[in-house]
C-alpha cells in the first residue's frame, strides 16, 4: 500500500467489514510466525505504535528500526539498509521524510511496504482510518445523502489532509469539500486545487470560525513546523484565533464529528475533549483495527 491510487471503493468496502469485525474483537485471520518491521525515518507515535499493536493482535512479532542506532550513522546507504531488512520481516511500514523514498524502497524491497507517511505526499492508512470514523456516524456509502467536510490548518502541508481529500475525491462524489488555512502561507497548492476543482467545480475557502453550521466533518491539522522553510516557521502569523474550544461548539451541528489525526498543538483546547462530537481519540483506535484488517489483506 504506497498510495491512495491504489485504493479502490471494493477495496474499502472490503477492509470496513473486516475492520467492523477485528473492533468486536473478532479473529479476522492469524499471523504466527509472520514479522512486521518498523522502518522509521522520522517521528511518529500513533502510527509506529498502532501497526505494532496491530500486529501483535493478529499473533504476529514485530522489530523496529532505529535509524539513530543503525549503521547509516558509519556510512551505510540507504539501499544496503534495505536490502539487509528486507531479509528479516514479511511485511515493512516506512515512513520517510522524502516524498519520493517509498517509491525507491519499494524497487528495493520486493516483500509488502506499507506507506506510513512520505513527507507532505501521503498517509494512506491514516487516510483509511479517518474514512472509517467518519462512516461509523455518516452513511457515505449512500450516494443519494451529501455531507460537507471542512478541513482545518496546514492544508499546503499536510499529509494527512491531502490523503484524505485525495481519497475523497477518488470514491465519494456526495462528499462536499471547504478549506480553511490558517494564514495564506498555508493555503493548497495548484495541484490540489485542480484536484478539488475536478471533484466539485470551486474550491469554497473560508477564513474563521464565524459560520461553521453547515459543516458535518470538521478536520483539524497543527502547523506542519518541520515541513517550513526556517524563516516562514518563525515569523508565520495567524489571519485568526486559530484555537478552537468551548465558546465554539455552539456553532457546530449537534451531530457533527471533530477529527484531528494527532498530535495536535494549540489548535484544539484540551476544553472540548470531553464533548460527544470529539471523535480524535476514537481515530486512536480505530487506527488499530484498519491496520489490523489492512495487514489480513496482505497475507490472506
Amino acid at each position: 500500500m504506497l498510495s491512495i491510487d491504489n485504493i479502490t471503493l471494493d477495496f474499502v468496502k472490503y477492509l470496513f467489514f473486516f475492520t467492523k469485525k477485528a473492533k468486536n474483537k473478532e479473529q479476522i485471520i492469524n499471523l504466527k510466525g509472520k514479522i512486521l518491521c518498523n522502518l522509521f525515518f522520522e517521528s511518529s507515535t500513533r502510527t509506529m505504535l498502532s501497526f505494532q499493536t496491530a500486529m501483535y493482535r493478529l499473533g504476529g512479532e514485530v522489530i523496529n528500526f532505529n535509524k539513530d542506532y543503525s549503521s547509516l550513522n558509519k556510512g551505510e546507504t540507504f539501499s544496503d539498509t534495505l536490502k539487509t531488512m528486507e531479509h528479516y520481516a514479511d511485511v515493512f511500514v516506512l515512513r520517510h521524510p522524502k516524498k519520493d523514498f517509498i517509491y525507491q524502497a519499494s524497487e528495493i524491497i520486493k516483500k509488502p511496504i506499507i506507506n506510513a507517511g512520505n513527507g507532505d505526499g501521503e498517509h494512506p492508512t491514516q487516510a483509511l482510518l479517518d474514512l472509517f470514523t467518519i462512516f461509523s456516524y455518516f452513511d457515505i456509502f449512500d450516494y443519494k445523502k451529501s455531507f460537507n467536510i471542512l478541513f482545518i490548518g496546514d492544508i499546503k502541508h499536510s499529509r494527512t489532509i491531502h490523503s484524505l481529500i485525495k481519497l475523497i475525491i477518488k470514491l465519494f462524489k456526495n462528499i462536499h469539500i471547504t478549506l480553511l488555512p490558517y494564514c495564506s502561507e498555508l493555503y493548497p497548492d495548484n495541484d490540489l486545487i485542480k484536484l478539488i476543482e475536478e471533484h466539485q467545480k470551486s474550491v469554497t475557502i473560508i477564513n474563521d470560525y464565524s459560520n461553521l453550521q453547515e459543516y458535518d466533518i470538521l478536520y483539524f491539522t497543527r502547523l506542519q513546523k518541520e515541513r517550513l522553510e526556517e524563516k516562514l516557521n518563525k515569523n508565520i502569523v495567524y489571519n485568526f484565533d486559530i484555537q478552537f474550544s468551548k465558546k465554539h461548539l455552539e456553532n457546530i451541528k449537534e451531530n457533527a464529528i471533530i477529527l484531528h489525526p494527532l498530535p495536535r498543538n494549540e489548535e484544539l483546547s484540551t476544553d472540548i475533549d470531553n464533548d460527544n462530537r470529539c471523535k480524535y481519540f476514537e481515530q486512536v483506535e480505530n487506527g488499530v483495527y484498519i491496520r489490523m484488517a489492512i495487514l489480513r489483506s496482505i497475507f490472506s
